[in-house]
C-alpha cells in the first residue's frame, strides 16, 4: 500500500485566504527552492513598457551599468575618471572643446550624486583630486560628490555580505556613479588571472542592479609582449577572461612619451556604440611654490595623427571619384584621378604607391569592387569600381 508524500503547508499562507489544493502544493515543493527564491519572468514582463535606457554620459555610460576602465602606469585613467566624476555630480558637459582646431568629442551628462571609492591613492592625494577638479570646474561645496579613501573594513568583492553592505551604503547616498579605484586590490584571497575572478565580477554586476547604479571600476592593462602584435585590444585587459566578459563597456587610456593627450578606446561595448576612439587632454598647474595641484580639467582633444588624416583624405577622395559615375576605372587612370582630384584641392598630393596600396586594402576590405580585363585584353590589366553592378569598361 503507497503512502502519500508529507506536504507541509504554509499557515500563513491559509491566513491570507490562498488554499492550494494538495496537488498545487506538491508541485511546488518537487519545483524545489529555486522556484520560491527566483522572481521567474515570462514574455508578460517583456512586453512590458520600459523607459529608454538611462545615460550618465551621454552614448557612451549607461545606468546601470558595469564597466572597467583600464591602462598602464601612468596613463591618467584615475585623473580622467575624476574629471568625469565631477562633471557627472554637477551636470556639465564632460570633455569641451579648449579650441576650435583641436576639438573632439564633448559629451553630454545627467546630473547624478557620485561616489569614489579609493583603495590606490590615499587619503591626501585624492583629496588633492577632487579639490583640484572640483573648484577648476567651480563647483558649490554642495554638489552631490563624496568620496572614501582606504577605508576599514577593506572591500573585498569575492564576500557577497561586504558588497550587500556596500550596496545598503550606496542606496542612502543616492549615488548612481559609482567608482571604484582599483580592481586588483578588491579581489581578496582570489587571484586575478583565475576562474574564481566570475564570482567578483558576478558580486560587482548584482551590485549595479542592485543599486541601479553605473558602477566603474579602475584596472590595470597587461604588459605587453612580442605576442601582441596584431592582438585585439580588449586582449590588453589585465587578468581572467571573465572580467571583460562581465562589462557593459571597457575604455581603454592610451599616453603615449608622457603627453598631456590620451586616447580613449571602446574595446568593449554593449549596445550602442558611439565612437570607436575619443581625446582628451589634460590640463593642470600646480600651487605656487610646490608640486601640489592647484587647477586641474581634461578638454576634447582630435585623435587623428597626420598619417591616420592622410589615409582618411585619400579614401575619401577615392569614394567621391568613383561615387560620381558607375563606370569602371582602370588602376593607373584611377590612381591620376585620385592625384588630380587632390592636387586642385590644394591637398599634397600622395605618391602613387600610396594611392595604390590604399586601393588594394579597400578592395580587400569590401569597401570597392577589384577584377582584371578579360583574358588577352589590356594584358589584363586591374580595373575599379564602387558598385558590383556597374559597367566593366
Amino acid at each position: 500500500m503507497e503512502t502519500a508524500a508529507a506536504v507541509t503547508i504554509d499557515f500563513s499562507t491559509l491566513l491570507n485566504g490562498n488554499l492550494h489544493a494538495p496537488e498545487s502544493l506538491r508541485a511546488e515543493v518537487e519545483a524545489g527552492e529555486l522556484f520560491k527564491q527566483w522572481k521567474i519572468r515570462t514574455l508578460a514582463d517583456a512586453y512590458q513598457e520600459r523607459p529608454p535606457l538611462k545615460f550618465l554620459v551621454d552614448g557612451l555610460l549607461p545606468c546601470p551599468s558595469l564597466s572597467v576602465v583600464y591602462g598602464g602606469p601612468g596613463s591618467l585613467k584615475s585623473m580622467l575618471l575624476a574629471d568625469m566624476a565631477v562633471c557627472v555630480a554637477a551636470g556639465c558637459k564632460w570633455l569641451e572643446p579648449l579650441d576650435r582646431q583641436s576639438a573632439g568629442n564633448t559629451f553630454a551628462v545627467t546630473q547624478a550624486p557620485t561616489f569614489w571609492i579609493d583603495f590606490d591613492n590615499g587619503t591626501r592625494r585624492t583629496d588633492e583630486r577632487i579639490d583640484a577638479f572640483a573648484k577648476t570646474h567651480n563647483l558649490p561645496t554642495d554638489t552631490p560628490i563624496k568620496y572614501v579613501s582606504m577605508p576599514v573594513p577593506w572591500l573585498d568583492a569575492s564576500k557577497r555580505s561586504l558588497m550587500e553592505e556596500l550596496a545598503k551604503l550606496i542606496k542612502h547616498m543616492k549615488a548612481k556613479l559609482v567608482i571604484i579605484d582599483n580592481l586588483g586590490l578588491i579581489t581578496g584571497d582570489t587571484e586575478e588571472n583565475s576562474a574564481g575572478m566570475a564570482l567578483v565580477m558576478g558580486n560587482l554586476r548584482w551590485l549595479c542592479e542592485e543599486t541601479d547604479s553605473a558602477v566603474i571600476v579602475v584596472h590595470h592593462q597587461r604588459k605587453s609582449s612580442a605576442n601582441d602584435t596584431g592582438a585585439r585590444k580588449g586582449e590588453t585587459l589585465r587578468g581572467h577572461s571573465s572580467i571583460e566578459a562581465a562589462l557593459d563597456l571597457a575604455l581603454l587610456v592610451e599616453r603615449k612619451n608622457n603627453e598631456d593627450r590620451v586616447a580613449v578606446i571602446p574595446t568593449k561595448v554593449r549596445g550602442h556604440k558611439l565612437t570607436d576612439i575619443f581625446g582628451a587632454q589634460f590640463t593642470y598647474t600646480h600651487k605656487p611654490g610646490t608640486y601640489d595641484l592647484e587647477t586641474a580639467r581634461f578638454f576634447s582633444s582630435a585623435t587623428e595623427s597626420a598619417q591616420d588624416k592622410e589615409l582618411r583624405i585619400i579614401k575619401a577622395t577615392i569614394m567621391a571619384v568613383l561615387g560620381e559615375t558607375t563606370r569602371s576605372f582602370k588602376q593607373s587612370e584611377l590612381v591620376n584621378e585620385i592625384r588630380d582630384a587632390m592636387a586642385a584641392d590644394g591637398l599634397e598630393v600622395p605618391g602613387i604607391n600610396k594611392v595604390r596600396g590604399i586601393l588594394t586594402d579597400m578592395a580587400r576590405s569590401g569597401e570597392l569592387h577589384e577584377f582584371k580585363a578579360e583574358k588577352g585584353k589590356e594584358n589584363r590589366s586591374i580595373f575599379y569600381k564602387l558598385h558590383p553592378d556597374a559597367d566593366e569598361n
